[in-house]
């Protein structure tokens, strides 16, 4: 009996430690309310709870939680700096032909086969330079940037209803630490478009990445095939070719 009352202080005890708990931050730099939809981004609703209050923000979480936002919010809590955004698309073309046949020399029968493979490749960047938060728009390589005001939080569909989006991504960046940036990634690529091409596929609308600065980020990425046959009387020809393309973007802070 003495060991299960041992035993059930110790439960006791450990819920109260890790209870959540009420904790007030005073900003200096960021909008209250911006600060709170970031850290709703980066932290599930049973995890934590922000409320915004002019500039201060209120947290409830756990104590472990909170140590954490008390470092993140020395990094977020300061003015907005500038990223460099950097989008590299690259095709990768591959080329196989392979051909057969039978040839008659000085009455002599010959046999010959042959086989070519070709690789070419392509690469492209286009760089931007955004302020923290903003939203890079990019299409077929091509980036470009939406007004500072565009604010779309967890819906899609608020960004489309500001701004004629309809393929491509947008692509929204936050520092969290020197070594860490956030990325927020919308991919809308369900309306037909000449802008990108088909095929295109991406994780889903709306993705979340964390990378070091500086680090290659997949956007999303197509392939494509065909292949065909010719034959003739004593030679046959058989080709393939495959098609890849992909869409990269790394953030640098300046």
């Amino acid at each position: 009996m003495p060991r299960i009352l041992t035993l059930l202080l110790l439960l006791v005890s450990g819920v109260a430690v890790a209870a959540p708990e009420l904790q007030t931050h005073t900003l200096q730099n960021r909008p209250a309310s911006d600060v709170a939809e970031q850290l709703r981004q980066l932290y599930p609703d049973d995890a934590m709870t922000a409320t915004a209050q002019g500039q201060s923000l209120v947290i409830r979480a756990e104590p472990s939680v909170q140590q954490e936002i008390d470092t993140l919010l020395e990094t977020i809590d300061v003015a907005p700096r500038q990223l460099r955004v950097t989008v590299r698309s690259g095709t990768s073309t591959d080329q196989q032909r392979t051909s057969g046949g039978v040839s008659i020399s000085d009455g002599e029968v010959r046999v010959g086969a042959e086989s070519k493979v070709t690789t070419t490749r392509r690469n492209r960047e286009r760089t931007l330079v955004v302020q923290e938060g903003q939203y890079a728009h990019i299409t077929s390589g091509e980036v470009r940037t939406l007004p500072v005001a565009i604010q779309g939080g967890r819906n899609p569909a608020a960004i489309l209803d500001q701004v004629a989006v309809r393929s491509g991504f947008l692509v929204s960046a936050r520092v969290l630490s020197d070594e860490q940036v956030a990325l927020t990634i919308y991919a809308f690529d369900n309306v037909q478009s000449d802008e990108v091409p088909d095929g295109y596929e991406t994780e889903a609308v709306m993705t979340k990445r964390r990378a070091a600065p500086g680090d290659w980020v997949m956007l999303g990425q197509r392939q494509t095939a065909q292949s065909g046959s010719q034959t003739g009387i004593v030679r046959k020809t058989t080709g393939s070719e495959r098609d890849t393309g992909s869409v990269r973007v790394r953030v640098e802070v300046m």
